[in-house]
């Protein structure tokens, strides 16, 4: 593992503790980051589920409905009433954050309808065909904002997935390597600032011992004359 170019000091030493301290704290919270998006995305996707098996039973009914009320006016008669009919829907789209990570809510309104077929050709079929669809331009842009969300949250876990295994594999080792080498360089070197001591000891003691010992003989000779 590569380690990163610095001095083995004891300033560079204390240095990359502290950038290691920071970014284990920034790992764990990338770390808790990841897991809360994680359950926000499993939670969206079975929203998604339950929004598709709704869309799916109206969709059926609408279509059954629509299948009664072409039995009893007629596919031209159908295409007739349709003609005239405008409906202005109305959709918003705003944002929320979920762990900064900006997801849409659309809101959907539709247009107030009432009876508008039944007063013309004394049949209700084609206004519960009108409802039930409807009914499913909501279900539709509850999905849509779901799916969205879905989307843009996975998005993210990629991207913080890919930080976390960055700072584990990578800049986490690094420091740690780093530790390791000044440390090590750190110990080498009072190893033999230890050894240089005691030779130094060592001479200055064979120093003292010949200065004795020549002051002795000095002493010696004197009182031999």
């Amino acid at each position: 593992m590569a380690r990163l170019d610095v001095a083995p000091t004891r300033d560079a030493f204390l240095e990359i503790q502290r950038s290691l301290k920071r970014v284990q704290e920034g790992h764990d919270l990338l770390e808790q980051k990841r897991q809360i998006l994680v359950s926000e995305l499993m939670t969206q996707v079975e929203v998604a589920k339950r929004i598709k098996d709704e869309i799916d039973a109206v969709m059926a009914s609408a279509y059954e409905a629509l299948y009664q009320a072409a039995v009893q006016s007629g596919i031209t008669g159908l295409r007739r009433q349709s003609c005239g009919v405008e409906m202005e829907h109305t959709v918003s789209i705003s944002s929320r954050s979920v762990m900064g990570v900006p997801v849409p809510s659309i809101e959907f309104e539709a247009a107030q309808f009432g009876v508008r077929f039944a007063l013309t050709d004394g049949r209700s079929s084609t206004d519960e065909v009108m409802r039930r669809f409807v009914k499913s331009l909501e279900l539709v842009a509850r999905l849509a904002q779901v799916e969205n969300s879905v989307f843009r949250l996975a998005r993210e876990i990629r991207r913080t997935q890919r930080r976390v295994k960055a700072l584990e594999k990578i800049f986490i080792p690094q420091y740690k390597e780093s530790l390791k080498y000044i440390e090590g360089a750190l110990d080498e070197r009072q190893r033999e600032e230890f050894i240089v001591l005691r030779k130094v000891k060592q001479k200055r003691r064979r120093q003292a011992l010949a200065r004795l010992a020549g002051r002795a003989q000095a002493h010696g000779g004197a009182a031999d004359g």
